[in-house]
């Protein structure tokens, strides 16, 4: 499929169980007829999942819109060009992202929280405001510490050696059927409502929702350590954990859908630069999943599932175990953003 083509599903192709693809431009392994219909919850995680500390490329609430806006993902919402599922898989873990001044706070899993948080003594924390955007409520705190094990109140772009992350996304999106509009795409196609068909139509689906709501409860932690100045490499830690729970009524009839999605990233290594190249993770496992299911009353619920297993060993390519529905592929990847090559 050419490259205006895979452009064009990668704009269309957003997420949720209820959204129906075509699998012709998805990387997937052994998908049955039944299930093709739910690969469009593999493009994307939900909504909130790009404030959350893990590896999937994820829309932040801020730039999701509740009207025209159903259920997650939002443009993000494809496999990468890698092949991996959930937007893809972020920069950080892939080295793409270079270390372009001195200092700890820079270069990939650098940093600490987005906002001036105020300190808890009683925890050690330093916590941000709760944020609420189109209905979906972000949640973060941050401990800081020194090599030594000194708590901070702030992180220190110096000294900060570790920094344990804390995020909470919760919230309902009810989708409204007006907001189904064509909108003209980079190359003059439509993108009828973000991942809907023309007059709230799922795309691949002849069934047209009515009404739908969504719940989303997605979390995250993360503890990097080796940010301090000086440092030789950074070593990363987490996991995320989201849910989405969808229902409604459509022209086929109420329905139920449910999507969960997670990741785990452990022992990853990650060298600081010497040089200008971004360096890539060499040590490290990420273990990625998302499982979907729709049900229509007086119909048989149809699921979907698939695992994504990333080993970095220290070469620049990393190694890929990806099961699907039971199917599984032995893959590499070129880092930082090589094509997928399966056996």
């Amino acid at each position: 499929m050419g490259q205006h083509m895979t452009r064009k599903y990668s704009h269309l192709l957003v997420s949720g169980a209820l959204l129906l693809s075509v699998a012709a431009c998805q990387d997937t392994t052994g998908t049955s007829a039944s299930s093709a219909a739910l690969l469009a919850a593999l493009s994307s995680v939900p909504v909130g999942y790009g404030d959350l500390a893990t590896s999937y490329v994820g829309t932040m609430t801020a730039s999701a819109s509740s009207a025209g806006l159903w259920v997650g993902g939002g443009r993000e919402a494809s496999f990468d060009h890698g092949g991996l599922m959930g937007g893809g898989l972020g920069d950080a873990f892939a080295g793409g992202i270079g270390f372009p001044s001195r200092g700890g706070h820079r270069g990939p899993f650098g940093g600490g929280l987005p906002c001036n948080g105020a300190f808890d003594a009683a925890s050690g924390r330093v916590i941000c405001a709760d944020a609420t955007t189109h209905g979906i409520t972000v949640s973060r705190s941050a401990k800081y510490t020194t090599a030594a094990g000194v708590v901070q109140q702030a992180f220190d772009t110096l000294t900060t050696n570790t920094v344990d992350l804390q995020s909470k996304v919760a919230g309902t999106i009810t989708f409204t059927r007006g907001a189904d509009s064509a909108e003209a795409g980079d190359h003059g196609e439509n993108r009828w409502g973000r991942g809907r068909g023309p007059f709230g139509r799922l795309l691949g689906d002849t069934s047209t929702i009515l009404t739908a709501s969504t719940i989303i409860t997605s979390s995250s932690a993360r503890h990097t350590t080796g940010l301090a100045q000086g440092s030789t490499q950074r070593t990363v830690n987490g996991s995320s954990a989201g849910q989405e729970t969808t229902t409604g009524t459509s022209s086929k009839g109420s329905f139920t859908a449910t999507r969960t999605v997670g990741d785990t990233t452990t022992g990853l290594v990650i060298p600081v630069a010497t040089g200008t190249t971004p360096p890539y993770p060499t040590a490290g496992t990420v273990t990625r999943s998302i499982q979907a299911t729709i049900s229509y009353v007086g119909s048989t619920p149809v699921s979907i599932s698939r695992r994504e297993v990333i080993t970095y060993d220290g070469s620049a390519t990393a190694r890929i175990v990806i099961t699907e529905n039971g199917v599984t592929k032995n893959c590499t990847r070129a880092l930082p953003h090589g094509a997928l090559t399966c056996s």
